[in-house]
């Protein structure tokens, strides 16, 4: 049976992605919890976290800072951060316990696929099963043990960036593992620029953050160009 794991989904204003999510998350195997921290929503975001028992807690928004607090509010053996547009496969608390059995695993994630059926979106989900910084973001899904996070020091507030950041520190402790396992998520930061072009916009952020350049710095530049 999977140890017992806390899901926390930060939201904002996620009424219509949050609902097939939180099913995902009930339909597990094994205890759980389920926190949304939500960052001041101004739609029914709340309400539909509360029509299925999950425990809400609220604050500023920002995604890290959201997680940092859903992550408090829960008491859990594992921790697995899911972003509210992100459907869990059937059998992920399974997956996830099996990877963290290994201690040299010191966190994980999910492959990606998308609702949405073309082929450069299976082009980039077939790029999200390689384990490697430039191709692992929080909307695949994080996972980790309770004291990793806590000796870690949670998440920083950055304006983006913050899964990139925890990442790095967390690599360096010991293996991060993907699971062969995807998650399901939505194309919309996708649609503007198209995946093939936001892939290399990510990529190119990413290389300048890892060369040194601030996320604060890199949010102006990021604003700019979207």
């Amino acid at each position: 049976m999977p140890a017992r794991i806390a899901y926390v989904i930060p939201a904002l204003n996620e009424e219509t992605s949050l609902e097939p999510t939180l099913q995902s998350v009930f339909a597990q195997a094994g205890e759980k919890e389920v926190v949304v921290s939500d960052g001041g929503s101004a739609d029914r975001t709340r309400e539909v976290a509360a029509s299925f028992g999950c425990r809400i807690v609220q604050g500023a928004p920002g995604r890290g800072p959201q997680m940092n607090r859903g992550a408090r509010d829960c008491d859990a053996d594992i921790l697995m951060f899911l972003h509210a547009d992100t459907v869990l496969p059937s059998d992920a608390s399974r997956a996830i316990t099996q990877i963290l059995d290994d201690r040299s695993v010191v966190a994980g994630s999910f492959r990606l696929s998308f609702r949405e059926k073309r082929p450069s979106l299976d082009f980039y989900a077939k790029c999200s099963a390689i384990n490697h910084p430039l191709l692992t973001y929080g909307d695949q899904g994080l996972f980790l043990r309770r004291p990793t996070f806590e000796a870690i020091g949670e998440f920083k507030p950055y304006p983006f960036f913050e899964d990139v950041e925890i990442q790095s520190r967390l690599r360096r402790q010991g293996r991060f593992k993907k699971s062969s396992l995807a998650v399901t998520t939505s194309s919309r930061r996708f649609q503007r620029r198209g995946p093939i072009a936001q892939q290399f916009v990510n990529i190119a952020l990413v290389s300048a953050y890892y060369a040194g350049i601030s996320p604060n710095a890199l949010a102006r530049f990021y604003r700019h160009i979207r």
